[in-house]
């Protein structure tokens, strides 16, 4: 089994969800980046969508399987369902080191919605991202 996941939003350390559903559970965090676009939602969290970007996150390991069914709820996925907040799929990672790594991603599934209400975050960076929006306020 997979025991990766990429991570670039909420479960990012120092975001809400990381302490929830991650801190003590994992053992290991490296740097990572993927291809694709990322855009920030009303909701306040981010969607990754295909594209020619790059989007910046975390690889989280070791995930067992009852925390991936833990974070498969936290992202609306259910693989037997047909309508998903997010879709979970494997995508190449790449770490600092120049290492492709294969991780489960949770990928947004309405691309329409993302694109025409959300903020196209530009470098791919939700951290930096929320960091300047918090600067602003």
């Amino acid at each position: 089994m997979l025991d990766r996941v990429f991570v670039y939003g909420t479960l990012m350390r120092n975001f809400s969800n990381h302490k929830r559903y991650l801190e003590g559970r994992i053992n290991r965090i490296t740097s990572g980046k993927t291809h694709g676009l990322l855009y920030h939602l009303p909701e306040g969290y981010p969607a990754l969508l295909p594209g020619e970007g790059t989007v910046e996150g975390e690889i989280i390991e070791p995930v067992d399987e009852k925390l991936l069914r833990s974070l498969d709820w936290l992202e609306d996925y259910d693989e037997r369902r047909s309508s998903n907040l997010y879709i979970r799929e494997i995508k190449d990672i790449f770490t600092e080191d120049g290492k492709e790594l294969p991780c489960w991603v949770y990928i947004y599934a309405d691309e329409k919605y993302a694109k025409e209400n959300g903020f196209l975050v530009l470098d791919g960076n939700w951290k930096k991202f929320m960091e300047v929006r918090r600067d602003l306020k």
